[in-house]
Formats: structure tokens, sequence, C-alpha cells
């Protein structure tokens, strides 16, 4: 299980191009269930606070998603382990002129190196798309894409720090602390 704090800037394109700018904070908890070896699945939950829409201050919301992923290739002595993840998610809030709500799915690649059992530096591109409903207009995302790059380092009795930093497409930072059981 896992608490993250995130933040996201995009610019959103609505019908007849009109494009509006998007930032938003999130706070969530989210529960990994390791199926297998190779198997992971996630479910998160949390709240979207500060932010704005436009230019204009939003309110707050919540988001939720649902993610799977598997692990492809084991690191190896010479080679980086390499992992595909799918998840959909959905996110809500008020804005100034009437509600917002996302519905998103994306595809990621990981690929990442462990070293000494502890250091997991890791680059992720990820590949998005679906709706944006607000002010009676349908839109999407401008970039439909993520790339950057994170790290997990692992603690004593369990825990994880993580970070992770996306600086082309949709931009994001996310700061993690973890506890496997």
């Amino acid at each position: 299980m896992a608490g993250s704090f995130a933040g996201f800037r995009t610019t959103l394109v609505f019908t007849g191009n009109e494009q509006q700018k998007l930032e938003q904070l999130a706070a969530s908890a989210s529960f990994e269930w390791h199926a297998s070896p190779r198997w992971t699945l996630v479910g998160s939950a949390g709240g979207v606070f500060g932010g704005s829409l436009g230019g204009e201050k939003t309110g707050g919301g919540g988001v939720g998603s649902v993610a799977g992923s598997f692990l492809a290739l084991d690191q190896g002595a010479f080679w980086p382990f390499l992992q595909l993840a799918l998840s959909v998610s959905v996110s809500g809030l008020s804005a100034p002129r009437s509600s917002y709500l996302a519905l998103d799915a994306r595809l990621a690649l990981v690929v990442g190196y462990t070293f000494i059992d502890r250091l997991t530096p890791y680059a992720v591109g990820r590949v998005f798309g679906g709706p944006v409903f607000y002010d009676g207009k349908t839109g999407t995302d401008l970039y439909h894409y993520q790339v950057g790059l994170g790290l997990v380092v692992g603690l004593p009795a369990g825990f994880d720090l993580s970070g992770e930093f996306v600086p082309l497409g949709e931009q994001r930072f996310t700061a993690s602390l973890g506890y496997s059981f």
C-alpha cells in the first residue's frame, strides 16, 4: 500500500479548437496485490485539491483508478527489467463554470535497473486518451503522451520512497511512501 502526492499540468483541447490550461494537485492512497511474480493489480482513490482551469481557480474533487502491470522481462546482470502497465482512471472536480469530469486509459512502458537491492532508477513512457467533459463541451488532452524518469528507494522494515518527474507531454511530478507486507 502507498500514499502519494502528485501535481500535473497540461493543455486541454475542446470542440472548435478552444484550448485551456489545466493544473491540479492530488493526494491518494493505493493498494497493490502481487497476483504472481509477474502480475500486479492496483486500485487507488483520493482527492483533488488546488488547481486551475483556464486560468481560474478550481475547487476540490476526487480521483480513482484501477491498473494492472506485467513484468515482461526480468532484470539480468547486463540488461534492465521491462514492465508494461494498463490503467483506467476517472477524476472530477468543481470548476469555475461547471463541473469537470475526465476519463482516461493509459498504456505505460517502464525500463529500469535495481542497484544494491535498494535503488531503482527507471525511465517511463506513457500514451493515453479519453474524453474530458466541461462547460457543456467535450475535449481531450493536447499531448496524449508522457516521458519521464523516476527513482524508487527501498528502506528498512518494508518501506520505500519513490518519486517521478515527467517533463515531456502531460507534465507530472509524484512523490510516494509505500509499505509492503
